[in-house]
């Protein structure tokens, strides 16, 4: 317990005074304190330490970014950055898609016109004393007046970068320049009760020293081919990032790549988060250097960001504890006081009782490291801004917890005498306050300071770093989907708010960029027909069509003969029997109108909700449905009332896991409505689950019009649970089974924690028993491999090509391939995390729909792509709201020489085969399945359903349920992770269950 009084005047430890003005530097640095934590690098706390955000801080325990990674958060930066010495040579484009119509694109990219052909001198900052090597100590010493001055005698125009860098148009006459800073004689007179203790060190000695000159010709070099990636071109691209954002960063509030104007004005988010509107700025490499252009860009686009509500700590507390649960929604503060109580809990294992958390005060470790000002003490001057360390929580409190009535401290008095008293006390004693919530928990800052909620205001402009809830989530996404035309607007508008023109750094350096869009080249990719088993239908620019007289490409391979309609629970909201019985009867009827082999009627039954026992209900519904047809149920249709994750999980690890037999999920309200477009749409998922096909896209003759040879499609993607949660993350990969890559058999496994690159043990776990179904099922071996991958970054390339593609070559190997018979390998990697968007020109109607998105096959391929890198942007989909988000294709291997044409042909109609949709899909099939698969996987845990999987992984603290609000990385052992359940039952014989396996059970 600090012995000095909470806030008090003579008690007060001394603090950096920095001020809270709205827009201010101090406003805008939200979470950016640190403070050590107890047992650094054990990865380990006591559970209060847990439960209260004071245990360790896994990031400590990261390997130290790269300069390139550091940068690549900042700009974007190609594959070739991330490389070391002996690195892979990427993929060179072969040239440019020639088929379609050519279109002319806008896209949300500024080219940087001129740069001036420069030497830009690098120096570093150094300031001493810096015993904690503070980098808010460095800025405010070099923006002190006694250096500003002495840099304009130097002369030229100076950059710098907030850490330890700086840039000069010119070079300083002596290598080393040393400044000698007073920081005390530059400060205003403080109130004498905030300001800084006479004592400490305020006198600091700056020191410019120059390191480097960065020639500019370096960049052009790359650009035009004549020299590799390597440090120099990384400092130009350091250099023109720091420039581009320094004026800006001066004015508004700088958010990694996003830009926010503190004036412009918020919105509110349900429980009082606030949301507004920024600019997203980043510069990048472009194509148009092939073609006259300077070869940099600026991808500018508009953003959205929420923020922390500028009021108490106890009124934002409530707001977080109101948004949590259905139950707790719109609670006053007496009933959250109660919540946020310690509980009195009994350890099974030991029989002792223990003073735990409560499960609403675990959600108030979101307040950890924001800041505020205090109020109890009037308008002295400028407040001082503390930061919140910890909401406190000690079990010698009791069941009260640390409160104001509970909390005391040894408090000093001018006499000289101390006297041990509580917060609440000192406050009416010392202020004449009388606390109005004095039972709400104390919030203790780093320094040791204690404050009641109440009194602590929130700084302005604090980005709130936590999940939206599902209702914050709908209202941010109707304020971020505009259509193109507002988007468009918005951009431009930022951009005259930015004020290229008028930045003097800019000017300074020779850098002119254009202020107007750039218009590239693109092409309209001619759409395919889709093929059903009765017709063929050309959906033509729309990119749509309906199922009705439409018979699916393939049914079902086994006529439903025993399955069932079972309905969870009994109350008023569930189907009754009848309304049940119609459903499967229009069902039955609507799958047979569309192709499907339906035998016999199917059974339809109701099981009470008793208890939430999933496991007994699938039990139950198995085994009457068996009993009823005298067979192994084929497929069993669960109606639900709501959606219910934990209770969906749940049931498909019964049904796949235990039982192994596929399911389908439907609403108790659409069951009762009976749409028949429902129906048809259920139709397409459970025809694909049962091993038919939907639609293909047909080729000019009978044989598969995109691969000349065989030829296997395989997507690839990775999942990670919430931050903070211990669940592994998964992998799951998808492998084509037919010739024409309709059909999509899927695998999954636990892949470490939070690893983004397929472990050689989870790829050997998962591929080979696909690789022999399909050369089972077609009869040969592949000669073509296409790999998709979704979801890694440029500096994650390399892993992709060193670990995975390796060792799916190995497995081939092992399964009998010989070495030069090897399957050639054509690897792309998909995303869609990026800022690139297409505008149509107003007056082009025939590149846009009725929206103003770009029309499904909309491809470019210039002046945004890398000048010599094979990528390109493809807009395959229509958009149902805002604006299109293309897919950023880049092929990194291609040992098949696949042309242009072809290989975009083929990703593009392929899109138009997916299962369970009439449009076009924007991400390539084979990856969208990946997707779906890796996160079903999470049904499959080998952890009994019924328990509570705690963020912290230990059982007995059954409150932090699915909670992810502070640790942001892995903190965990370094073992094997466990194994997800096998698909295997011994209810089921050997052909059912590599039906199964070979099957779209995912969907």
């Amino acid at each position: 317990m600090s012995d000095r009084p909470p806030g008090s005047g003579r008690g007060t430890p001394s603090g950096s005074q920095v001020g809270s003005k709205p827009g201010s530097k101090a406003g805008s640095q939200a979470g950016s304190s640190k403070h050590s934590s107890p047992s650094k690098g054990s990865g380990k706390g006591t559970e209060a330490q847990k439960a209260t955000g004071t245990g360790p801080d896994p990031a400590l325990e990261r390997k130290p970014l790269t300069d390139a990674e550091v940068l690549g958060k900042r700009c974007d930066l190609p594959p070739d950055a991330y490389l070391n010495a002996s690195g892979t040579k990427w993929t060179k484009r072969p040239g440019v898609c020639t088929a379609g119509k050519a279109i002319k694109m806008g896209l949300n990219i500024f080219p940087v016109v001129t740069y001036g052909d420069m030497d830009i001198y690098q120096y570093d900052i150094i300031v001493e004393p810096n015993l904690k090597n503070s980098h808010s100590l460095v800025k405010k010493v070099w923006n002190a007046q006694t250096v500003t001055k002495a840099l304009q005698k130097i002369g030229g125009r100076w950059l710098y970068d907030g850490s330890k860098l700086a840039w000069s148009s010119i070079k300083a006459p002596q290598s080393e320049t040393r400044i000698s800073v007073d920081l005390d004689a530059l400060k205003k007179e403080e109130h004498e009760l905030v300001k800084k203790k006479v004592d400490k060190q305020r006198i600091f000695l700056l020191k410019i020293r120059q390191t480097k000159k960065i020639h500019l010709a370096y960049l052009k070099n790359y650009l035009s081919g004549r020299i590799s990636w390597d440090t120099h071109v990384l400092e130009c691209m350091n250099f023109f990032d720091h420039c581009l954002r320094q004026w800006p960063s001066e004015r508004w509030m700088l958010i990694k790549r996003n830009f926010f104007d503190p004036d412009f004005p918020f919105s509110m988010l349900a429980y009082d988060v606030l949301a507004s509107q920024g600019i997203y700025c980043a510069p990048r490499l472009s194509e148009a250097f092939n073609r006259g252009g300077s070869g940099l860009a600026i991808n500018v686009d508009r953003c959205q960001t929420a923020f922390w509500p500028a009021g108490t700590l106890l009124e934002t507390a409530c707001c977080i504890v109101n948004s949590q649960k259905h139950e707790w929604k719109g609670l006053n503060e007496y009933k959250v006081e109660s919540l946020l109580r310690p509980r009195d809990v009994k350890d099974e294992a030991t029989g002792k009782w223990q003073i735990l958390p409560s499960e609403a005060f675990v959600f108030l470790r979101r307040l950890t490291k924001l800041k505020f000002t205090v109020s109890h003490r009037g308008k002295i001057g400028e407040p001082r801004v503390y930061t919140v360390k910890r909401v406190m929580f000690d079990t010698k409190y009791g069941t009260d917890g640390a409160n104001a009535k509970t909390v005391t401290f040894m408090k000093e008095f001018e006499d000289g005498h101390t006297e041990e008293t509580t917060i609440e006390k000192h406050y009416k004693d010392r202020w004449n306050f009388i606390l109005r919530w004095p039972r709400f928990p104390i919030v203790e800052t780093p320094q040791g300071h204690k404050f009641p909620m109440e009194l602590c205001n929130l700084v302005y402009h604090q980005r709130y770093n936590y999940k939206l809830n599902p209702q914050q989530t709908s209202e941010m996404i109707k304020r971020a989907a505009t259509r193109p035309p507002r988007r468009r607007d918005d951009i431009m508008e930022g951009i005259k708010r930015i004020e290229w023109p008028n930045d003097a750094n800019l000017k300074a350096f020779g850098i002119k960029i254009d202020p107007n869009m750039v218009i590239t080249d693109a092409r309209l990719l001619q759409n395919p027909e889709v093929a059903f088993a009765n017709q063929k239908i050309n959906p033509g620019v729309t990119g749509r069509w309906d199922l009705r007289g439409k018979k699916f490409l393939e049914p079902n391979a086994f006529a439903l003969n025993s399955w069932s309609f079972v309905c969870i629970g009994d109350d008023a909201y569930s189907p009754k029997q009848n309304e049940l019985e119609v459903f499967a009867r229009n069902f039955s009827q609507t799958y047979r109108n569309h192709g499907g082999r339906v035998e016999k009627a199917a059974f339809c039954l109701t099981i009470p909700f008793s208890g939430g026992n999933m496991s007994k209900m699938c039990e139950t519904a198995y085994y009457q449905t068996g009993n009823h047809f005298k067979a192994k149920p084929q497929i069993i249709f669960f109606v639900l009332q709501t959606k219910n994750q934990l209770t969906y999980e749940r049931l498909k690890k019964n049904m796949e896991c235990r039982w192994c037999i596929v399911s389908q999920v439907l609403l108790a309200d659409h069951v009762k409505k009976a749409n028949a477009q429902y129906m048809s749409n259920v139709a397409m998922k459970v025809n694909s689950k049962l091993g038919g096909v939907t639609c293909k896209v047909p080729g000019p003759t009978a044989s598969p019009p995109f691969f000349p040879v065989p030829t296997m499609m395989i997507g690839v993607d990775v999942s990670h649970a919430a931050p903070g949660s211990q669940q592994p993350s998964m992998a799951a990969l998808t492998m084509s089974m037919d010739r024409h890559a309709t059909r999509f058999a899927a695998a999954c496994q636990t892949n470490g924690w939070r690893k983004e690159t397929v472990l050689p043990s989870t790829m050997h776990n998962m591929m080979p028993k696909l690789v022999k179904h399909w050369i089972s099922i077609n009869k040969l071996q592949p000669k073509q491999v296409y790999y998709l991958r979704d979801g890694v970054s440029e500096g994650q390339f390399q892993d992709v090509m060193d670990t995975e593609v390796k060792e799916m070559k190995r497995i081939f190997r092992d399964l009998g391939c010989p070495k030069d018979l090897l399957p050639q390998f054509t690897v792309i990697i998909a995303t869609k995390r990026h800022h690139v968007r297409f505008f149509p020109k107003a007056n082009d109607k025939t590149a846009q729909d009725r929206n103003g998105n770009p029309l499904p096959g909309t491809l470019v391929e210039r002046d945004v792509t890398h000048p010599h890198h094979w990528d390109w942007y493809l807009c395959s989909h229509v958009a149902i709201q805002g604006t299109a988000r293309p897919v950023h294709y880049q092929v990194i291997l291609d040992e098949a020489h696949v042309k242009p044409n072809d290989l975009m042909k083929m990703l593009y109609q392929q899109c138009y085969q997916y299962c369970r949709s009439t449009t076009p899909v924007s991400l390539h099939p084979a990856v969208y399945y990946a997707h779906l698969a890796s996160n079903r996987a999470r049904s499959h845990e080998g952890i009994p359903a019924e328990s509570q999987v705690m963020a912290y992984g230990k059982p007995g603290f059954p409150y932090a349920q699915n909670h992810s609000d502070v640790y942001k990385g892995a903190n965990q052992p370094d073992v094997e992770c466990p194994k997800l359940l096998p698909m295997d039952s011994n209810n089921q014989t050997r052909d059912m269950v590599r039906f199964l396996n070979t099957t779209m059970w995912y969907v």
